[in-house]
């Protein structure tokens, strides 16, 4: 998986990523139930991440660059996109055109938000912190991957991702919202299962495998219909969605991976996945948090969800280069 590769899936991961949070950000009656409920099964985007991060760290070690200052300054950087927004948004725009909207007087507050550690300002973030967990687990992942093989670890942490759903489905309310040192651990352990992926599948190229079938390699429009196919099926089979984590967002990677770089990939996909950070951690200020009204008065969904997308796009490339200076400045890149 080349850079480019990576980029166009991570393009593609955000668009799915703002479909899955239209309802929340515009309202519960937005979207009609059935397609609501096709969307959602269709575009749980944050495992497509995880493979993403699976795929590239396990290259990283075997190349001997996984070392814990490497796994600190990629979190760091992390941190600083997330502050930069929150600032943006917290202590600029909403103290002008929303006073009130978010609690600042609280100490605890503001630093727990800051952190990752809570997200009462924007629950889009929770993602944040378990994310950065699971990258100081990949040693453990790895060596789990090495001791057992890549087919019995992605059962392995399948059964342990199944096993923390039911943990949330069935103790949130009386006990993990009460106990969010503890919550945290297993929204961790949830991503465990597509980290795993993406390093089997790194692992299957390090072998001199391919990931991609030469038959079908740069044949756009038959590609296109095979992963029209494959988001169809998952969306038939939505109450079984979880069982086809292992199976579907590897498979979409793997037919995504045998697009040929058209103009398409060129001048969206690409240019989204290079803003996936900033984008991931604006869009939820964007319009869940302020601006929602003034989406809505567009009227037509279709409209009003390709505006959000081109507004948190357009804000990212405002916020990434603000947050690569500060990189730069605190020694986090070259």
């Amino acid at each position: 998986m080349s850079r480019q590769q990576s980029a166009i899936i991570k393009g593609i991961a955000i668009l799915l990523m703002l479909v899955y949070h239209l309802q929340k950000a515009f309202g519960r009656d937005f979207l009609s139930f059935e397609v609501a409920a096709f969307l959602d099964s269709i575009s749980f985007p944050i495992i497509y991440f995880e493979i993403i991060s699976g795929y590239g760290l396990y290259l990283a070690s075997e190349n001997g660059k996984l070392t814990w200052s490497y796994l600190l300054k990629r979190s760091a950087r992390l941190y600083i996109a997330l502050w930069v927004v929150m600032i943006v948004f917290i202590f600029g725009i909403a103290s002008w055109m929303y006073p009130g909207k978010f609690n600042t007087s609280s100490p605890y507050r503001l630093f727990t938000n800051f952190i990752g550690w809570r997200w009462d300002y924007c629950q889009f973030t929770w993602f944040l912190l378990p994310y950065i967990l699971m990258t100081f687990c990949s040693k453990w992942i790895f060596w789990v991957l090495k001791r057992i093989g890549s087919i019995l670890s992605i059962i392995f942490f399948f059964f342990v991702m199944l096993g923390m759903t039911w943990l949330i489905s069935r103790y949130y309310d009386p006990f993990l919202r009460h106990h969010q040192a503890i919550y945290l651990v297993v929204l961790t352990m949830q991503t465990f299962l597509g980290f795993s992926i993406g390093a089997a599948m790194a692992r299957r190229v390090q072998s001199g495998k391919s990931l991609t079938w030469s038959k079908l390699q740069g044949k756009n429009p038959l590609v296109f219909a095979l992963l029209l196919l494959v988001f169809f099926i998952k969306g038939y089979f939505y109450g079984w969605k979880i069982f086809y984590i292992p199976f579907f967002y590897p498979l979409v990677i793997w037919v995504v991976l045998h697009f040929k770089l058209t103009w398409v990939s060129k001048y969206i996909f690409i240019p989204l996945g290079n803003k996936t950070m900033m984008m991931w951690f604006a869009h939820g200020y964007i319009a869940f948090r302020m601006f929602s009204e003034y989406f809505l008065l567009l009227q037509c969904k279709p409209l009003i969800y390709f505006a959000w997308v081109i507004v948190t796009y357009c804000v990212a490339c405002l916020l990434t280069p603000v947050a690569d200076r500060l990189s730069k400045a605190l020694k986090l890149t070259k």
